[in-house]
């Protein structure tokens, strides 16, 4: 009777709390639809509004030896289907061809997507043979400012003979036979996450409901220093409140994402999926639909003009 009692209480810990410290010797890999990360932080633009806080004076780039090993961290924990490189402007980053290839060796399987505002694609001539490389991926350029270069660059990727137009998920894009995609957006209105300048700033204490309706950022969530959290608008929270001598400090402690980590329990780690694409109550920093939003084309400037 004892050694059946002993047998029930070992049966209990192993399926509860050897998931917390070992999930993959006992369970599938978890599925999180989409994460993306920052090559950089730097960005050629200041966009008043922007929820990776680019508009701020930001220094480096990430190596891509640092960003494989925070990648490689969750491969054990977690199914990536989608993964996104972001910045900043990520052309900013010299090893951004090699972030392209190695992300592909780690995520044989995986869609790619490149975002960028094109201003520095005529440093990267090779750049879209190697998304061809790469394949399955899309080459999003957000157009922030008229540029008669990247308009250029734009029209002559577009009248090569290889793309065809597709239709997927409400978005028209190009597409060729390496299942690249190339898409070409054009923001006119921008939201500030929060109020007031960065040294005063405070959250807008909204009905999250009501923010996430209003959110550009819905799926986003960001793998940022080996840790995700629900979007960047969140994850970077920290880091810029401490650059301002952290305003207001009382206000923003219940905004405070601690984000997850490898080392989380898998309960939480389901949580924080279970959550993706819905609304969390630190959505209520942001504003609602009620609040204005920033009319893009006379709040972004090339960097090197502030």
């Amino acid at each position: 009777m004892y050694l059946t009692y002993f047998t029930i209480a070992l049966y209990n810990f192993i399926s509860t709390d050897v998931n917390k410290y070992w999930p993959s010797a006992t369970m599938k890999k978890l599925i999180l639809p989409f994460v993306e990360t920052m090559a950089t932080q730097v960005c050629n633009l200041s966009c008043q509004g922007c929820s990776n806080y680019s508009d701020l004076k930001h220094n480096g780039y990430v190596n891509w030896s640092t960003a494989k090993s925070q990648i490689e961290q969750w491969l054990d924990i977690l199914e990536l289907p989608d993964f996104g490189i972001i910045g900043g402007e990520p052309l900013i980053n010299p090893e951004i061809e090699q972030w392209l290839l190695g992300l592909r060796k780690l995520l044989p399987n995986t869609q790619i997507r490149f975002t960028t505002n094109g201003l520095l694609l005529q440093k990267f001539p090779n750049l879209l043979p190697v998304l061809n490389q790469v394949g399955n991926c899309v080459f999003k350029i957000t157009v922030h400012v008229h540029d008669d270069q990247l308009e250029n660059y734009i029209s002559q990727t577009q009248q090569h003979d290889q793309w065809h137009t597709v239709t997927e998920f409400g978005i028209t894009r190009l597409k060729n036979k390496n299942n690249v995609r190339f898409q070409v957006n054009r923001p006119t209105n921008f939201i500030k996450t929060y109020k007031n300048t960065y040294k005063t700033m405070e959250p807008y204490n909204s009905d999250p409901l009501e923010a996430f309706d209003n959110c550009m950022q819905k799926t986003c969530p960001l793998l940022y220093n080996g840790k995700i959290y629900k979007c960047s608008t969140a994850g970077l929270l920290t880091d810029v409140l401490a650059k301002f001598n952290n305003p207001n400090a009382s206000s923003w402690q219940s905004y405070i994402d601690p984000g997850i980590s490898p080392t989380s329990s898998m309960y939480d780690i389901q949580s924080f999926i279970n959550n993706f694409g819905q609304a969390h109550q630190q959505c209520a920093q942001c504003p609602t639909s009620k609040d204005s939003s920033l009319d893009h084309k006379i709040t972004v400037v090339k960097a090197n003009q502030k």
